[in-house]
């Protein structure tokens, strides 16, 4: 099912916040996501998930084919809330790769 790691973009009002959640990214998934925080213009990716208010007023004119989901965090937000969020991620795309016998992508 999965032919690549999932190109996931993070974005926030605080840089703070968008720190935290590549952090926790990176430390959790790397099998299953490559993730970076927003710079334009926008390539290269599948999910756009802004993490506050400040990210969802300002969000982007997604490329076709981009989805977006919104974790609307506080600006306090701790890394546990952060890494629970990631983790659901991950689970989702577990649970699709189960359904079809796959493994992780190929790094």
């Amino acid at each position: 099912m999965y032919k690549r790691r999932a190109h996931v973009v993070f974005f926030a009002a605080d840089d703070l916040l968008t720190e935290k959640a590549l952090r926790s990214a990176r430390a959790l998934a790397t099998d299953w996501i490559e993730a970076r925080s927003y710079v334009p213009p926008l390539t290269d990716c599948d999910l756009f998930i802004t993490l506050d208010a400040g990210g969802l007023s300002h969000l982007p004119r997604l490329p076709q084919g981009v989805r977006h989901k919104h974790w609307s965090l506080a600006p306090d937000a701790v890394d546990q809330d952060i890494e629970a969020r990631v983790q659901g991620l991950i689970g989702g795309m577990r649970l699709l790769a189960r359904l079809d016998g796959s493994p992780a992508p190929p790094h």
